[in-house]
Formats: structure tokens, sequence, C-alpha cells
């Protein structure tokens, strides 16, 4: 008995495949369309929450922690990053919002004097001859300088630059942790005038000194700045740049380790280099400036409003010298801090919070009269030191 076996044809079995194949890709394609679309849809809900969140106008605003704390007599408070920093004659202290305490450090002082830098700070009295030094990593140091202290500024790192005035002579000293001389200058009015104001890089490299000299009879200033690293060994007294004004300098202040400006009774300057800083930006002004605030990124200068309706008028810059933003207020002011992108100003019970850009997000009054008003990472979040109590406020 024979049996016939029958092969299937070739063709229809390629056509099978084919529509087989043709099924899988379908079946792809529709799943990576889906999750595009899905992925899609995911970064315009991010982005209509960013937009919403940065572009928000708050209505209200509520203390939603409260610790207590005690004032010292005759105290300070500063703020430290996102702590409270609280210095007297006896010592100085950290705190958290929390209430807890961080750090402690004794002293005795007359007089004392205090640099920050991020979240280190140094201590000084006036005329004597120690500095006290705490870092962000729990570091401490006692710095001896064996002449009268007049000026000091710390860097990020613990590296001091000190004025210290000898019997006919001014010097400026740079000490790291260990209480090591790294260099070391002398100061005469012949040379170079006095120094108004000195400031120290974050990474302790550059400093910047701001003088008064008489040239002629005329009063003058001029700013330095002096190289500690690589490039300025090989300089007279470290020196690697430098600017002279006809009109007084007695604030120079850096904003990060290449960005530094100064602010005279006539303009602005803005200077960067991490080497061998350069003028980059002159903006000359004619109103009275009141006071002079910064961050990381932006300046803001206080200024009397002259021939308008409010009494203030603050002008924020950016770290190229740019204007960008103008905002008139009329509530005498306790101070203005920045946070990432936005401002707040401050005084008694009043609050007012902005953009950078100008733009208002709110505007209202603190249940308390406040003393310091501290930013968090958030624009909604901030940090109220009031008489007796630390608390943490959040705008609705």
């Amino acid at each position: 008995m024979s049996r016939t076996i029958a092969f299937p044809d070739r063709r229809d079995t390629q056509a099978e495949n084919n529509r087989i194949n043709d099924k899988i890709r379908r079946r792809h394609r529709t799943r990576f369309y889906t999750i595009l679309l899905l992925l899609g849809l995911v970064c315009a809900l991010v982005l209509a929450y960013f937009i919403y969140e940065n572009t928000k106008v708050y209505k209200s605003l509520e203390m939603t922690q409260s610790v207590t704390r005690q004032d010292v007599f005759q105290s300070n408070i500063l703020p430290l990053g996102e702590n409270l920093l609280t210095y007297s004659k006896d010592g100085a202290n950290c705190m958290d919002s929390s209430g807890n305490l961080l750090w402690n450090m004794t002293f005795g002082m007359q007089n004392p004097m205090v640099s920050i830098c991020r979240e280190t700070a140094a201590f000084a009295d006036y005329g004597a001859s120690t500095i006290y030094v705490h870092t962000k990593d729990g570091n401490t140091a006692e710095i001896d300088t064996s002449m009268p202290i007049r000026k000091l500024t710390v860097s990020e790192k613990g590296i001091v630059a000190a004025v210290l005035e000898d019997t006919n002579l001014t010097w400026i000293y740079i000490y790291d942790m260990n209480s090591t001389v790294i260099a070391y200058f002398r100061i005469t009015m012949e040379k170079s005038g006095y120094p108004v104001d000195v400031d120290i890089s974050p990474s302790g490299e550059l400093v910047c000194v701001s003088y008064y000299y008489l040239d002629s009879g005329e009063k003058r200033s001029s700013v330095a700045f002096y190289n500690f690293g690589e490039v300025g060994q090989n300089n007279i007294d470290n020196y690697v740049s430098g600017y002279n004004y006809e009109n007084f300098v007695p604030y120079v202040e850096f904003m990060d380790n290449s960005t530094v400006f100064a602010a005279s009774t006539g303009r602005i300057s803005v200077y960067e280099g991490k080497q061998k800083p350069v003028s980059i930006s002159e903006t000359l002004i004619t109103d009275e400036v009141l006071s002079v605030f910064n961050s990381e990124s932006n300046i803001g200068v206080v200024y009397e409003n002259v021939n308008s309706e409010k009494k203030y008028r603050l002008e924020i810059y950016n770290s190229k010298g740019a204007l960008e933003s103008k905002t008139e207020f009329d509530f005498d002011y306790s101070s203005v801090a920045f946070g990432k992108d936005w401002f707040i100003i401050y005084g008694n019970t009043d609050l007012y919070v902005a953009t950078i850009s100008g733009e208002k997000r709110f505007e209202g009054k603190y249940i308390k009269p406040m003393k310091l008003v501290i930013p968090s990472n958030v624009q909604s979040k901030y940090y109220v030191v009031t008489e007796g109590s630390f608390d943490t406020m959040e705008l609705n």
C-alpha cells in the first residue's frame, strides 16, 4: 500500500511568515507609540507643574513649625546655609530649623567680628590676636596672629585672610586651618593705601582688597587682586591685577571662585577670572545706595527711590553685571535674601517675594515681627527667626 505526502508550497509558507512578521511589527509599533504617548503625557504634566509652580502667585502664608529659642544678651544672628548662627561676646552656636544644636563654640571677646562663607564661619575680637574657625564638616581651628586684627575673611575651606596692624605698618596674612602662614605682605599708605575691605574666594586661592589712598591730595580708591595659587607665586606680593577709581569703594565680595563685585558710591563693578580677574562690567549709578546684598548668582542694590511714590527701589544684577529687574517698595526693610531664582524683601512683619526677573509671587505680613528670614531650596518655604522662636513658614 502506497502513501502520497504533499509538501506545502514555499510561496504559501513565505506569505504566512510575512503575515506573522507584519503582525509582530504592528504590535511593536503600537507598543512603541503607546509608550511614546505616555512619556509625552508625563513630560507635559511635569512641564505644566513646573510652569505652575514657577508662575504661581501665593495668597497666604502659614507657620508649619515653631521651635523655641533663647536670645542671648547682646547676641547677633546670621544665616549659615539654611541654619541659624548666633554669636555674642561669649561664643557662638549653630542650630537647624528643628531646634537641634549642630555645634557650639566658646570664646571671650569685647568686640566680636564674624566672616561667613557658605557654611563656614570665622570669629575674631577686634584688636585681639586670635581667630576661631568652624567649617561645615565640623573642623575647628584657633589661629594666633601675634598682631592686632582689624579685619578678617574666611573661605569655605577655612582659609583665613586677616588684616593685621603692627606699630606703624599694616599687613595681610593668609592662614590655613593648621595656623600655618600661607603668605603675607606689607601694606603702606605710600605704596597702596589703607585696606577698607577684603574678601577671599570660596576656594581660598584669590583675595580681593579695596584700598583708600591719597593722590596729590585727592582721595582715590583701588581694587586689587592677589593669587595664592601657582599663578601668583611669580608675582611680587602675589599681586595679579587691579583697578583705580575716583569713588570710595567700601565693599568687595566674591560671588564664587571666579566672580567678584565691588560697590562704590558711583558704580557697581564686576570682575571675572579664576587666576587674574579682569573687569567685565561697570554700571554707573547716581542715586544713593542704601544697602548691597548678593548670592552666588545675583547682586541686589537698594536705592533711595527719588521722585517716586514708593520710598525704595531694589535693582538686581546678574553675575555679568546686567540688570535683571527693578522692584519698588514702600515698607521699611531689614534685609534682602536670595533663593535659587527668587528673592525676598522683609522688614518687621512685611514680606515681599518675587522672581529674579521681577515677577511678584507674594506680598503680605507675618504674624510676628521678624529678625531674620532664611530661604530654603524651594520658593514657597522659609525659615523665620523671631524674638523667641525659629519658625518654618510656607506660602500657599
